[in-house]
């Protein structure tokens, strides 16, 4: 095949492994919508977008084995399911299949790929993911042959309705969840179903229907939102720039050697949508560089191992990195891939999903604290093992409620994604509303040290009324023997346009207070 200005042509990839790739890019584009709408049920409404988004940076890469097709899917998708499917890929590799006839040896390849997604996500079979379609039906193609295979797919995934999701941010609806089938185990059964049904179109078919270098079936409408944002970003804040060709946010002079000595670095990002997080607390005193995935999924490998190089001075790069499937996963594997020294500090401080069989705590408020005590730190020539112990420290202590309003109802637990809380009840005003945001941590921080209070609007509640609960906070705190020393009301941590709040409580003592006092100078934060 030829290939075009700009992509890499197809080189020697076996008939049938071609033949594969071009059934899994057809099924990503075509089905998009309807992924999206079947984990908009109970996840971020994401899947499809993230799956195509990976199969449109395969076509247009042309990719020479699967390996570099994994690379790329991984390197433009994005989420959790975006690192799970580019590792699947990159372990099919290991196996030099030719063509689709030798069942065994396909079976094989493909329990294998099964095994890397459950090695880095952590799934086990039952926990509603794709694992419960590409199991069975790599098992049934070992012993039945190919349409057992795509029986036993398609069965199973009908059957993941009747699980509860334990893992990815389905997990949080909880048995909620119940009744939904997974949209990964659906996109299983139907690559499946269409490798049997016939031809797949051709590369260049393919190429059409993305573009170059992005196509609407490829999500590129949001795509473009979030890079329109970054844009006027960088263009309002000159002390901030984007990485060429990578949707990455660093200070101006990052790399410029200007401060003297190499001092530790900061690096943080997650899906866009929550802004000013992370993107609008990069400047001196706070972060070194953040990088906006799509909306509400988490940004790529690629793109986190981009900008810690970019940033990195040689004393460490520390990641601040939220309690959420798809930033774990792909924080680590930058982590993996830099090869300077670095640390992480994870952020889970949500109570409303701390109980014994879900899937832990969320990460939220409590990054803004981290970002900054641990950027003031960094600020003052601390080593990468002082800035991690301390931003871990106030990672661990501090907690976080949220609550949506909607309409004359409000939902109790909410996350920053849209994630379900507790079932709808009347709102609440005043010291009751103010009550209902504070009872629930009150029990899970320090009694005796001194608070740092932050209230943060989810994108939709006016300033006004985000002041008027924190005097009602306050009065709260103080009733029940309460310091607060230092406070921060706006929006801070948010969810789109999304009416509601999100109370975080850290403790501090005098060296967090005068770490929160340092000098600041970032887009949503200066002093």
């Amino acid at each position: 095949m030829s290939g075009r200005d700009g992509l890499t042509p197809m080189t020697g990839l076996p008939d049938g492994v071609d033949r594969a790739l071009r059934v899994l890019a057809a099924v990503a584009l075509e089905r998009r919508q309807a992924y999206d709408a079947l984990d908009a049920v109970t996840g971020d409404g994401d899947f499809g977008s993230t799956f195509a988004r990976g199969a449109a940076a395969v076509v247009r890469a042309r990719p020479d084995s699967l390996r570099t097709a994994g690379l790329a899917f991984a390197a433009a998708a994005g989420g959790s399911s975006g690192a799970l499917l580019g590792a699947a890929l990159v372990r099919l590799d290991g196996h030099g299949l030719a063509d689709d006839s030798d069942a065994d040896r396909v079976s094989a390849a493909l329990l294998d790929a099964d095994a890397a997604v459950a090695e880095l996500g952590g799934a086990a079979l039952g926990d509603k993911t794709l694992r419960d379609a590409l199991h069975p039906a790599a098992t049934a193609l070992r012993d039945g042959g190919v349409t057992a295979a795509v029986a036993a797919a398609r069965s199973a995934a009908y059957a993941t309705a009747g699980l509860t999701a334990r893992r990815g941010r389905s997990a949080y609806a909880g048995e909620r969840s119940v009744g939904a089938v997974d949209p990964g185990a659906v996109a299983v059964a139907d690559v499946l179903e269409a490798w049997v049904a016939g031809e797949p179109p051709t590369w260049e078919a393919l190429l059409d229907r993305v573009g170059e270098p992005a196509g609407e079936d490829a999500g590129s409408a949001e795509d473009d939102r979030v890079d329109r944002a970054v844009a006027g970003l960088v263009a309002s804040h000159p002390s901030l720039r984007r990485l060429p060709g990578v949707r990455a946010v660093v200070r101006a002079d990052a790399g410029a050697g200007s401060e003297g000595a190499p001092r530790v670095v900061l690096v943080s990002g997650g899906g866009a949508g929550h802004e000013p997080l992370h993107a609008g607390f990069v400047g001196a005193g706070m972060l070194d560089a953040a990088c906006p995935g799509a909306v509400f999924t988490s940004p790529s490998s690629a793109q986190v191992l981009a900008a810690a190089e970019a940033v990195d001075q040689g004393a460490g790069v520390l990641f601040v990195v939220k309690a959420y499937t798809g930033d774990v996963l792909n924080f680590g594997l930058a982590a993996q891939s830099l090869g300077g020294t670095s640390a992480t500090v994870l952020v889970a401080d949500d109570v409303a999903t701390a109980v014994d069989d879900g899937p832990g705590r969320r990460g939220t408020g409590a990054t803004v604290a981290v970002e900054k005590l641990a950027g003031a730190l960094a600020a003052e020539g601390a080593d990468l093992g002082s800035c991690r112990a301390l931003g871990q420290a106030v990672a661990d202590d501090a907690r976080s409620y949220g609550i949506a309003f909607r309409g004359e109802e409000m939902e109790q637990g909410v996350g920053i994604h849209g994630e379900p809380g507790r079932p709808r009840e009347p709102r609440r005003h005043g010291s009751a509303l103010a009550h209902a945001l504070c009872d629930p941590l009150l029990a899970e921080v320090d009694p005796a040290a001194p608070l740092l209070v932050l209230l943060s609007g989810l994108g939709g509640t006016a300033l006004l009324d985000l002041q008027a609960t924190y005097a009602d906070v306050v009065d709260v705190l103080t009733a029940a023997g309460r310091t607060v020393v230092r406070s921060l009301v706006g929006d801070l941590v948010t969810s789109l346009d999304q009416p509601g709040m999100l109370l975080t409580l850290v403790p501090f003592d005098e060296r967090r207070t005068a770490l929160w006092d340092a000098p600041v100078s970032t887009p949503a934060l200066t002093w």
